[in-house]
């Protein structure tokens, strides 16, 4: 008889039960785009009629031919296997709420083209001479975006915004300006959606997927979130959970973006008229952390990991420090890292301030120096701590290791390099790693740079490189 899987981590209780090895689990979700690529493409050759601009091609790009429909469904399913089902992870990828919009809009060309588009340029790493064909498709699926985008009709189409989202994974090849502007893109299409679109919950994802992109974009260009995305994020919290750890993790990158701009116009623009002293901001920043760990509680019931490296070992192409973890899934994964990397940003804003507070204010008054130098010391080991766990989802997040634990010897996994790149420079960026640290990020993200055709992982590393010749 056959043992029925209680889908636990890092293997099922009941094959160990059993003594039997535990080759992980599907669930019924994983089934659901295996018979669509056929149907969607051969159903969906007609031509848009209108016309739009609103997304730039590459100028580098191509001009644009049609693919064999064998090719191009091989793409589309590598896409899906990639970015969908987890590649060889057990569960979902991040990008896990494409079936919902797919099957609905099942003869929506402009995705099943962006999809493709996609697909062929993460296997372009493993077949290069794909990469011409990946970029006319690229071209391909922006036109049919901007003819979307003019419609009426197809530009408030969950489809449509799903294509988006797809090309802005296509963006990494290109360098953080292109993807950059490419966020922004996917931002003002969120926006003319309106509130009436998130009485869909593939909507709500989806619109988590943008406002994690944008908060991300608007850290590394210290920008405040746009107030036009945060009102729809107050529309859109009717339709949550309080519960959602997602959600709630969500909303405070919005505040740690608006926050780290403010503080930042402080201090650069002596004529700014913002009222609040730094005091004021720390309080908000003190406030901001609390909530996080609040937050953080509610996502280790939600998503728990286990450990399953010993720290203290060595240095592997693995795994850092012989540590890493285990978790369900590629979902999981992001949505931690990404939890992580917006703490480390908080921690670090906090210790700023307290720096700036005790050095242009010496008589301060001894027992609140004491405590302020405590919460410094905190955040200190918040930064180190959440580096560290995200060192350890590396093994996974590569595909490296499964979820049983064990290895495997091949590439990486081209969603996880994807993935993992801002995790990757936040932790370099983390001023409580070490010189020989930041080098093994450095390495990590030259790697995931050549083995994942991904530029904007090398443009990353690079800056990290100057961050160390000048520290």
């Amino acid at each position: 008889m056959a043992t029925q899987c209680d889908k636990q981590v890092p293997q099922c209780g009941q094959c160990i039960r059993a003594h039997e090895p535990c080759r992980g689990y599907r669930d019924e979700w994983d089934l659901i785009f295996r018979d669509q690529t056929s149907h969607t493409i051969n159903r969906s050759r007609k031509t848009l009629e209108c016309n739009g601009a609103s997304f730039e091609v590459t100028p580098s790009t191509p001009p644009t031919r049609g693919l064999d429909p064998s090719l191009e469904e091989i793409g589309v399913n590598y896409f899906l296997q990639e970015f969908v089902a987890g590649g060889r992870c057990p569960s979902r990828g991040y990008l896990n709420y494409i079936p919902t919009v797919y099957s609905a809009d099942a003869e929506h060309l402009t995705l099943a083209t962006s999809m493709a588009a996609v697909g062929l340029v993460a296997l372009a790493t493993r077949q290069p001479e794909l990469t011409i064909r990946a970029h006319a498709k690229y071209s391909e699926a922006i036109r049919l975006v901007n003819n979307a985008l003019a419609s009426s009709v197809e530009s408030v189409k969950d489809s449509t915004l799903m294509s988006v989202i797809s090309l802005g994974v296509f963006e990494h090849v290109s360098n953080f300006e292109s993807w950059v502007r490419h966020v922004k893109g996917a931002a003002a299409l969120v926006v003319a959606r309106g509130k009436s679109q998130f009485a869909r919950r593939p909507a709500i994802l989806m619109f988590n997927q943008v406002r994690a992109d944008m908060a991300a974009a608007c850290v590394q260009c210290i920008q405040p979130f746009p107030d036009d995305l945060r009102e729809l994020q107050e529309e859109a919290t009717k339709y949550t959970t309080g519960s959602d750890a997602f959600w709630l993790l969500g909303v405070l990158a919005t505040r740690c973006a608006t926050l780290f701009a403010a503080v930042t116009k402080k201090n650069t623009d002596r004529t700014s008229l913002i009222p609040m002293s730094w005091s004021d901001f720390l309080e908000e920043a003190i406030a901001l952390q609390s909530d996080f760990q609040h937050a953080l509680s509610t996502l280790a019931m939600q998503e728990p990991y286990i450990t399953a490296g010993q720290s203290g070992g060595n240095a592997t192409s693995v795994s850092f420090n012989g540590q890493y973890d285990l978790y369900k899934s590629s979902w999981a994964i992001r949505l931690w890292n990404n939890s992580r990397m917006v703490e480390i940003i908080v921690s670090e804003i906090i210790c700023w301030l307290i720096n700036k507070i005790l050095t242009e204010e010496p008589a301060y008054p001894a027992e609140s120096r004491l405590k302020l130098e405590s919460k410094l010391q905190y955040s200190l080991n918040i930064m180190s701590r959440r580096a560290e766990e995200i060192l350890a989802s590396i093994p996974q997040g590569l595909g490296l290791v499964l979820a049983s634990g064990s290895h495997m010897p091949q590439q990486p996994i081209v969603s996880g390099c994807y993935m993992l790149i801002w995790s990757l420079y936040t932790v370099g960026k983390c001023p409580t790693i070490s010189g020989q640290d930041r080098q093994w990020v450095i390495k990590q993200l030259k790697d995931i740079s050549e083995s994942g055709n991904i530029a904007m992982a090398l443009q990353l590393a690079e800056d990290l490189v100057s961050t160390e010749s000048i520290r």
